[in-house]
């Protein structure tokens, strides 16, 4: 039977048919095949980098998200369109995010001088988490320079300025 199975196998990889071929038209084309795909790159980054920090911000109960919620907010009240504009996030996202927050008591919700305008305000028991989890946060920090080295981070993040502000202009204003 395992004869049988790998001879099929090796005559559908030498007819080049087997899963990891090219496509007939990239193959016959000079374009490479895969692509390289920076966004598909990116979120594998993203998610590695998060998992580091949240590996080390695991004491304080705070998801990287929300530890960074928690920085941008102050004791200032600060709308939820002011909030997503600075933080570069949709609302939508921004209010699931703030959710949680809010439900423990971190970030606290007033109403606007309209009524109907949601504002957003670090809670005391915001700020001392915030401030906690700041030491956490700073730890995660270090261990990232250390294992990437100082010169490559701040490569890195000059790099990721300059890509954030040349995709800006080509992307639609919502965005």
């Amino acid at each position: 039977m395992y004869i049988h199975v790998y001879s099929k196998i090796l005559l559908l990889n030498n007819a080049g048919l087997n899963s990891r071929s090219k496509p007939a038209r990239a193959r016959n084309a000079d374009a490479e095949w895969p692509v390289a795909c920076t966004g598909a790159r990116l979120r594998r980054l993203t998610r590695r980098v998060t998992a580091h920090y949240e590996y080390h911000l695991r004491t304080t109960g705070l998801k990287l998200s929300q530890y960074s919620l928690l920085v941008h907010l102050s004791e200032k009240p600060e709308s939820l369109s002011a909030l997503a504009d600075r933080m570069e996030i949709d609302r939508t996202t921004l209010s699931r995010n703030l959710r949680p927050l809010l439900d423990q008591g971190l970030v606290e919700e007033t109403a606007g001088s309209d009524g109907r305008q949601r504002l957003f305000v670090l809670s005391g028991n915001g700020a001392r988490l915030r401030a906690a989890a700041r030491k956490q946060w700073r730890k995660a920090q270090v261990s990232l320079e250390h294992h990437l080295g100082p010169d490559f981070v701040a490569n890195l993040h000059t790099q990721l300025e300059q890509a954030l502000s040349r995709l800006k202009p080509a992307l639609p204003e919502e965005n």
